[in-house]
């Protein structure tokens, strides 16, 4: 394991991001007698702690710039989950509440009403201001804050989404276009092949007669100039027979 996932395994919310990877391991065995979760460090009960007759004040804290849904090539869901308990812990808001009380929860082996109980009992002995409606209150302030942070994001891929459809788009018609110029200039090859094999069945036809015409003037010629030399011969011989 690297030093990054140590830090998370390590991080407020370790117990539930514990849970991702123990709940296909969990199947039907019944849980352990839940101990009593511990109580948060000194310095978490220094802080300035919500009563219990109001609703917790908002800090002002908005998302993080954390990316649940980043480009990283993670499509598993336990990956996307510790992500967005990351973004949890960025959002804690100072006090004991609902993320204390949901953690030690998990802590016990698993968030039931049992679990949450226990964990809720024992946190208010440690803060006396925790009360159902403090839970409640800030449950639902981190549940809302998270469907910001998704909200801010599917609009964000929504753009990305409708870029990408408009390369994809783009694509296709340039691909179609240049597919289109291809099979035009397929068809007039094409064309142009069957022309050129007509035109090659048609060659001997079209020289034949010349040729024979030339071959024809040849044999005529040679049988001029074969008769005009016997002529000459014959003269030759009757000279020389006569003349002395």
């Amino acid at each position: 394991m690297s030093n990054d996932e140590n830090k998370k395994s390590s991080g407020i919310l370790s117990s539930l991001k514990k849970l991702i990877f123990e709940d296909d391991q969990t199947g039907s065995i019944p849980p352990s007698p839940p101990p009593v979760p511990p109580a948060p460090t000194k310095e978490k009960l220094s802080t300035p702690t919500y009563t219990s007759a109001q609703p917790p004040v908002s800090t002002g804290k908005t998302p993080p710039p954390i990316p649940i849904t980043a480009n990283d090539g993670s499509t598993d869901l336990k990956e996307m989950k510790l992500k967005v308990y990351a973004i949890l812990e960025k959002l804690n808001e100072q006090g004991v509440d609902f993320f204390e009380v949901w953690n030690a929860a998990a802590a016990m082996g698993k968030v039931e009403e049992n679990t949450l109980k226990a964990a809720y009992t024992s946190l208010k002995f440690v803060d006396g201001s925790l009360s159902k409606e403090k839970l409640v209150a800030t449950g639902t302030n981190y549940a809302n804050k998270l469907k910001e942070t998704i909200a801010k994001e599917s609009e964000q891929k929504e753009a990305e989404k409708k870029r990408t459809e408009q390369d994809r788009t783009m694509e296709i018609t340039n691909l179609n276009s240049e597919i289109k110029a291809l099979t035009e200039n397929i068809a007039k090859l094409q064309d142009d092949l069957q022309k050129k094999q007509i035109a090659l069945g048609q060659i001997n036809e079209k020289y034949g007669p010349k040729i024979k015409e030339i071959e024809q003037k040849i044999a005529i010629g040679n049988a001029a100039v074969g008769e005009v030399i016997t002529e000459i011969n014959s003269a030759l011989h009757m000279i020389n027979q006569s003349i002395t």
